[in-house]
């Protein structure tokens, strides 16, 4: 699997699909986590281009952030976002790896950050990698969740059939995903210890956005 051919027209490319819903997915909980416990070390796995990244760095200056992604073109457009608004990348360390090969240090995040990465996996894959990022979340965490899913009934379930059929296809071809169908994230990060928080829903309920808090602390969010 590799973004790399198409890491500069990403963005263009969530424009003409699903366009400002990707961003406002991303985004949704950003309020709520500023208002929350400081966060001191945040994951963020396979983050792309920055579009989460910008924002998120900008709110919280003292943040160590980790960037995990497989396309070293990908981290090099997000570098070069952040730079160009005048972001101090210093605290930030771009990290180009395998997720399912990668190595975490154990119980160091408390914040973990997946935006549309699952979706790329089937859910073998998925309930291997969720156990092992789980992991490398410190005793009190949170842990925001992005990404696609298919509403229960009505027209809003056939379009998101239509349209998940369609993008599962394209970057099966150009980026070589192996996931042909969602998986069921959520329920495997809630059997991994976390709790949902806040959930919210974009697009006729095609996208999600859940932020958790492990099961062993609270995370304050007043």
């Amino acid at each position: 699997m590799s973004y790399s051919r198409i890491a500069r027209f990403y963005k263009l490319i969530e424009q003409v699909t699903i366009g400002r819903a990707l961003l406002d997915a991303r985004l949704a909980h950003l309020n709520r986590l500023a208002q929350g416990a400081p966060i001191q070390h945040a994951l963020l796995i396979g983050e792309g281009n920055g579009s989460f990244l910008l924002p998120f760095a900008q709110r919280f200056p003292e943040t160590e952030i980790t960037v995990v992604d497989e396309s070293a073109t990908m981290l090099q457009v997000a570098r070069s976002r952040l730079q160009a608004a005048g972001v101090n990348t210093g605290r930030i360390e771009f990290r180009q790896a395998d997720m399912t090969t990668e190595l975490l240090p154990e119980a160091h995040y408390d914040l973990i950050v997946t935006l549309f990465f699952f979706d790329n996996f089937n859910e073998t894959t998925v309930r291997q990698l969720v156990p092992v990022i789980e992991r490398a979340s410190a005793p009190v965490a949170q842990w925001l969740l992005s990404d696609f899913q298919i509403p229960a009934s009505g027209w809003r379930r056939v379009r998101a059939k239509v349209w998940l059929t369609v993008l599962y296809a394209f970057f099966r071809c150009v980026a070589a995903i192996p996931a042909r169908c969602v998986p069921p994230t959520e329920a495997i990060v809630e059997g991994a210890g976390f709790k949902p928080v806040a959930r919210q829903t974009f697009c006729g309920e095609m996208l999600y956005s859940t932020l958790y808090v492990s099961n062993q602390g609270e995370v304050s969010s007043s």
